[in-house]
């Protein structure tokens, strides 16, 4: 949407300021994915009443839906009343590269959209609007919903899938670290990146929750590098332990989670187990001119585990405290930066 000069007459800062406020496109999306939009239409335009008629839905609401996402480029009506794919819809298909599916469906979802009601809880205690609303932090709450957090989980790994090249192409030193251990690395998804790029790296270590590490084993990509000896599986709470013998500790999404407390006990693990290790953190870094992304990724953060997206300084001063230096910030051509840390030569506190 373009931006409303701001002297311009009253009526259409009105008429743009209103737009703003329907919450309608994300809800759309998440629909859309849901019912499966997409998927009937990847061989080609139908019709509104027949698309309905395969969905599962009501012709006049869908063409409701079809209209607002066709306005933002995500679907395209070739004729009236007939719609059709565009490449951003395409994405909402599961298994095609890139593929949002699961992520346009976890931000549709109930235990969601219910925590941005009270991002007004968020915004005036500081605390997570999920938990006013579950009773509970996130991570349990997941674990205790199974079908949410394999959506949650899919969507995290679609996501690195469609980011991992880029991120893993800009570190070429990985080749030389030995031993590559991804802290909290889901399915695996990074980590199989790594290892597929940099054939000299003899070991990857995928460290996460026993119930993580379960799905992980299923993933056919996953399953074959460790087959093959090339990767180990670490069930653990990282908090509690790191694996040993290391050469580099990396985490992706991972840092926007937890507080600056708990990140110093993870790298100060990370020092006691393995002292040479570098450690290179692939995360959104809050800085001047950051894309709408970053600040919106930075909201569901508040709101769903107080969590936030960190500037450089305050990345090198959790660094410094957990016996690191910050060394370099390496652009990756996406949102995302790898942060690299080399032990510093300062003994511990």
């Amino acid at each position: 949407m373009t931006a409303v000069p701001q002297t311009a007459p009253a009526s259409a800062g009105a008429v743009f300021l209103s737009e703003l406020m329907f919450p309608s496109t994300p809800r759309c999306l998440a629909l859309a994915a849901e019912f499966k939009l997409a998927e009937l239409l990847a061989e080609g335009p139908l019709p509104v009443a027949e698309l309905a008629e395969r969905a599962g839905a009501t012709a006049s609401a869908l063409a409701k839906v079809l209209s607002l996402l066709t306005e933002d480029g995500v679907f395209e009506e070739v004729e009236p009343g007939v719609f059709a794919n565009t490449g951003l819809s395409e994405l909402l298909r599961p298994g095609v590269p890139g593929s949002m599916d699961a992520m346009a469906r976890m931000v549709g979802a109930e235990w969601l959209w219910a925590s941005w009601g009270a991002l007004d809880h968020s915004l005036a205690t500081g605390k997570p609007g999920f938990e006013k609303v579950h009773g509970t932090a996130l991570w349990p709450w997941l674990q205790k919903n199974p079908s949410a957090a394999a959506t949650f989980n899919q969507a995290m790994t679609d996501f690195t899938d469609a980011l991992a090249d880029a991120l893993v192409s800009a570190y070429p030193e990985f080749a030389e670290a030995g031993a590559v251990c991804d802290l909290g690395g889901g399915q695996g998804t990074y980590l199989a990146a790594i290892l597929h790029k940099y054939d000299a790296l003899a070991r990857g270590v995928l460290a996460d929750l026993p119930t993580v590490i379960e799905q992980a084993r299923t993933q056919p990509d996953v399953a074959k590098l460790a087959e093959q000896g090339r990767l180990d599986f670490e069930p653990v709470d990282f908090f509690a332990g790191v694996p040993a013998g290391i050469g580099a500790y990396v985490t992706k999404q991972v840092w926007h989670s937890w507080p600056d407390e708990a990140l110093v006990r993870l790298l100060r693990k990370c020092r006691e187990a393995s002292p040479g290790a570098r450690f290179v953190a692939a995360e959104l870094v809050h800085r001047e001119g950051v894309p709408r992304f970053v600040k919106n990724f930075d909201l569901v953060m508040l709101v769903t585990m107080s969590g936030e997206v960190r500037t450089e300084e305050q990345f090198a001063e959790v660094f410094r405290r957990g016996g690191y230096r910050l060394n370099r910030v390496v652009s990756t051509g996406t949102a995302f930066s790898l942060l690299e840390a080399v032990p510093d030569p300062d003994p511990l506190d």
